[in-house]
């Protein structure tokens, strides 16, 4: 039986329903409301966040799709597609749509702004995972072509001997022997190409593989080849993991994503920190204790450039 109820009426009774969250029943409602007026982006909003809470992330995505072709300025489209990349592995995609909430939720002050901000450094440091774990299986194919060219070669050589010949052996005996030395060569090359970076380790070890080989396995290195690296180089010590302090918000000592300077003294802090200072009434810069509002600051391109770089390289910085 068709529901008497408006599109708006049905909204109101999916919010009641996520409030107790009875998420199945607040998709059902929102669903409805959707089937009435499908030109509205909140109702696809509110199904996203609650196809969130219940883990149904492609969904999310599906939802949230639509809610920026409604409204291209929906903070929060953004926000729940890019949270629902990041639990589908999917961190460039995620980290491209985080961008554009970010950007928005300043533009609108949005209360979400923090969270994004969370959200973009953990998607940096999965695309530092993946570039990783991308170049480790990069490394690994290259192996196992060269390899192969090295065996064919040899194979060439050894079928064109003539086996009548008084020296078939002598010769045989080198061509295995060139073999052995090319392919220890190679293998060298391709060990110090694959070392795996020992701050990515930890977390290449708790992310399921995408695809390709484990670069814990080290599939193109010899067995002896990787036991002197498991004994050598991965037992060296480690030079301490340290974030530049230029790099560090002066209120929270956290990593800057989006560094902004205060004109009037000539500091940088982290520009949702400040966004949030200002928010408890505190119109003053936090350091210098001079008279600062937000439009007193202007960014940091500069040290933008230097952080993103540091980061790209090394992700672990997101936890530091």
């Amino acid at each position: 039986m068709a529901s008497n109820l408006t599109a708006e009426q049905h909204k109101l009774k999916g919010n009641d329903y996520f409030k107790t969250k009875s998420f199945d029943d607040a998709i059902q409602e929102y669903s409805t409301a959707i089937v009435k007026d499908p030109k509205v982006a909140t109702y696809y909003c509110n199904r996203a966040n609650c196809y969130l809470k219940l883990g149904r992330y492609s969904s999310v995505v599906s939802d949230c799709e639509r809610v920026v072709e409604l409204d291209p300025k929906s903070v929060k489209g953004y926000y729940f597609m890019g949270k629902a990349q990041l639990e589908l592995s999917q961190p460039f995609e995620a980290y491209s749509v985080l961008k554009k909430a970010y950007e928005l939720a300043l533009e609108q002050r949005s209360s979400f702004t923090k969270d994004i901000v969370m959200i973009i450094s953990e998607a940096k440091k999965q695309k530092w995972i993946e570039e990783e774990r991308r170049r480790l299986s990069q490394v690994s194919e290259t192996f196992r072509y060269l390899s192969g060219l090295i065996e064919q070669d040899i194979q060439g050589q050894i079928d064109a001997l003539d086996r009548n010949a008084s020296d078939h052996q002598e010769c045989l005996q080198d061509l295995r022997s060139d073999r052995e030395h090319r392919l220890r060569q190679l293998d060298s090359i391709m060990q110090r190409a694959g070392t795996v970076d020992e701050y990515a380790r930890p977390y290449l070890r708790s992310m399921q593989p995408s695809g390709g080989a484990s670069p814990e396995e080290s599939p193109y290195l010899s067995t002896e080849s990787s036991e002197k690296l498991g004994s050598a180089e991965v037992q060296q010590p480690l030079a301490p993991r340290e974030v530049p302090e230029y790099m560090l918000d002066k209120i929270t000592f956290e990593f800057m994503h989006d560094p902004v300077i205060s004109t009037k003294s000539g500091i940088t802090y982290e520009r949702n920190t400040l966004l949030e200072h200002f928010s408890y009434g505190r119109m003053f810069d936090p350091v210098a204790q001079v008279p600062l509002t937000e439009r007193d600051l202007i960014p940091n391109r500069a040290l933008k450039e230097a952080c993103d770089d540091f980061l790209s390289k090394n992700g672990w910085a997101v936890d530091y």
